[in-house]
């Protein structure tokens, strides 16, 4: 076996998922194995995804239980990366559709001593007939930068060993592809890149998420930081027991009616070094449990100078002017801010991984947080 493709999922449509195995599949040469990681996808879409892989001879499926923890990229990669028995590893985007000669020409370019970058065009919207994709015309498309992703990669089996894999600290999205490349450089690995002029692939288009959207507030800032300040030294990732296939405790926790052990309350700083205090005083397999609305309070009672305002209208009205003053101070506001408690939790957990057995978090933005941490 020469080649492995790792390809890391949770959640995504069907379709999207057969168009990008089914490229690969395609292959011009078929010394290759496919290693499908479905990290934590909900029931219903992993019975439907555990299904489609099956029609796939040269396709290992492996789920991953992670379901309410954060996405990891890194973490899911290195579970595939156990996995594979090629000599070679080639990373996958699940959005991408590949040319039938894409893994010829990466077998003409890889070797032990190099790793390589390939590209993909961005499709727009309205590309959605992937069957009449031309792998011999140059498109328009915006193109994948080499220089600001590292995402799209191919390396030697033993030399991502030699560096631990990727580094898990990266959660949610980005930092972790510039990291495992500026690794690779650093054990004199050579960088080569499978232009898109010679192998053109295609990423299927789907609606832009920003970071906001994706992220606590500085979250990225935070990783680039750490990724910027951290010593080159190898990981333990690869060589360490498969986190994801240990029972989850906080699950059952999660979904069951244990009513919440802990509430934020105002003052919000001093709820959250309360909350530091109370998981650090739990004992082994003792765990909390947060389940809190967050409800908009609204306050409309006049102010002292809503009444000053009040009375400079009625003196307007008297002298002609018709203009009015408004009262500016009718406003809504939270109890508890829904963010400021949703970036906590988040960083208390990535911070204090050593420490957490098994975390399930849940949210419905800007209304509702379910949590539970199980002390390690």
């Amino acid at each position: 076996m020469n080649f492995s493709f790792v390809v890391p999922y949770r959640n995504r449509e069907v379709a999207r998922v057969k168009n990008c195995l089914q490229s690969i599949q395609n292959q011009s040469i078929t010394d290759f194995e496919i290693i499908f990681v479905d990290y934590g996808s909900e029931v219903e879409i992993q019975k439907e995804i555990a299904q489609l892989c099956q029609q796939f001879s040269s396709l290992r499926y492996f789920y991953f239980d992670t379901r309410y923890q954060f996405w990891s990229r890194s973490h899911a990669l290195n579970l595939g990366i156990q996995c594979v028995q090629g000599d070679f590893v080639v990373v996958v985007d699940i959005d991408l559709i590949y040319s039938p000669t894409f893994l010829g020409l990466l077998k003409n370019k890889i070797d032990k001593n190099s790793f390589v970058q390939y590209q993909c065009y961005y499709l727009p919207e309205n590309v959605r007939d992937y069957e009449k994709l031309d792998f011999q015309k140059t498109y328009p498309h915006k193109v994948s930068s080499t220089d600001m992703a590292a995402g799209l990669i191919a390396f030697p089996r033993e030399k991502i060993y030699e560096i631990g894999g990727y580094d898990e600290y990266f959660k949610v999205w980005g930092v972790e592809d510039l990291d495992l490349k500026k690794r690779l450089k650093a054990i004199h690995l050579e960088g080569k890149v499978l232009s898109i002029s010679e192998s053109p692939t295609f990423h299927q288009w789907h609606a832009y998420a920003t970071t906001k959207d994706l992220m606590p507030s500085l979250w990225l800032a935070t990783m680039e930081k750490y990724a910027k300040t951290k010593p080159l030294l190898p990981l333990p990732y690869l060589n360490s027991i498969q986190k994801s296939t240990q029972k989850r405790p906080a699950l059952p926790i999660l979904q069951s009616q244990i009513p919440a052990n802990f509430t934020f309350d105002y003052p919000t700083l001093q709820a959250f070094v309360l909350f530091s205090q109370t998981f650090s005083l739990l004992r082994s397999g003792e765990y909390l449990i947060v389940n809190q609305e967050f409800i908009h309070i609204k306050i409309s009672g006049k102010s002292r100078l809503g009444g000053l305002f009040s009375k400079i209208n009625q003196i307007f009205e008297k002298i002609g002017i018709f203009y009015r003053v408004t009262e500016l101070f009718t406003f809504e506001t939270e109890a508890v801010n829904f963010v400021n408690v949703r970036d906590f939790l988040f960083y208390f957990i990535a911070e204090n991984q050593a420490f957490i057995a098994d975390y399930a978090f849940d949210i419905i933005f800007g209304k509702e947080i379910k949590c539970v941490l199980v002390k390690k």
